[in-house]
């Protein structure tokens, strides 16, 4: 929470709490968004498309825009092409098995004093040198898996994702324009959970720990009763107004709640 909200929740509950001291567990909040979120991309380009509006929601997950990727598509078919190609493989696999061959007619000679024990050396050399160079096709089809699967994940890095499910609050970069982690695309409020935060005088400090029940009554729908669970005290006292502040976290799966309005938080269910 900022600090000018901060000392606007301080100077709007005081005067409160001093003028109805029977009153003295309810309490001035503000019910806002769980976190706002600059949307940016993971690796700068000119927007491709942008596929949001201003006051969209949008599901955890779901592409709200998109770089350029035609190099990258353009590399990941170069690469599969070249993985799925096995014919260095089946290459070296025919002449490890003609080399062994080869080898195991030379032993029987050799058994036989019908060939000499050179030519049998020459051919295990063969032998061991064909399966080096098995291994090393293999080796290099993997590798270009490896490659391929990194191609893959450059082309989904231009996607721009919501990490979380929410509402669009800004649009600020459009289809053609350049996109960079210092310029975002848009901006994503997360409002499931709605977080509600109030300030108490710091003499009410031993009344509430985390998971105390709280009831807050939003202005808008007027006459509504919510119940929550504080999530959170702050440990340190705010020295010039002396006071702590608590969050409450309320469920908002439906929508039904509206962030960024003022509320009233009494302690107790």
């Amino acid at each position: 929470m900022s600090l000018s909200l901060r000392r606007l929740l301080v100077s709007a509950a005081l005067p409160a709490l001093l003028a109805c001291p029977a009153q003295a567990q309810s309490y001035e909040c503000v019910m806002d968004a769980a976190r706002i979120i600059s949307l940016s991309a993971r690796t700068p380009g000119v927007l491709e498309e942008v596929l949001v509006t201003k006051g969209q929601r949008v599901a955890k997950g779901e592409v709200i825009a998109r770089t350029d990727g035609s190099m990258e598509r353009a590399a990941l078919k170069i690469l599969e092409t070249r993985a799925a190609s096995t014919a260095t493989i089946d290459q070296q696999t025919a002449r490890l098995a003609f080399g062994k061959a080869q080898l195991e007619r030379a032993e029987q000679l050799a058994k036989q004093n019908a060939q000499s024990v050179v030519k049998v050396e020459e051919l295990q050399y063969e032998v061991a040198l064909a399966t080096s160079q098995l291994r090393q096709a293999e080796a290099d089809r993997d590798s270009a898996l490896a490659e391929a699967a990194r191609a893959q994940i450059a082309i989904e890095n231009t996607n721009i994702r919501a990490p979380v499910a929410g509402v669009i609050t800004e649009v600020s970069l459009s289809a053609g324009e350049y996109a960079t982690a210092d310029r975002h695309v848009a901006v994503l409020a997360q409002t499931d959970p709605i977080h509600v935060d109030a300030f108490l005088p710091a003499e009410d400090f031993p009344k509430v720990s985390a998971g105390l029940t709280v009831t807050i009554q939003p202005e808008l729908p007027a006459g509504t009763n919510l119940s929550g669970k504080i999530l959170s005290v702050d440990p340190l006292f705010d020295a010039a107004s002396r006071t702590f502040g608590i969050r409450v976290a309320l469920p908002n799966a439906d929508n039904a709640i509206i962030g960024g309005q003022r509320c009233t938080l009494t302690l107790g269910g």
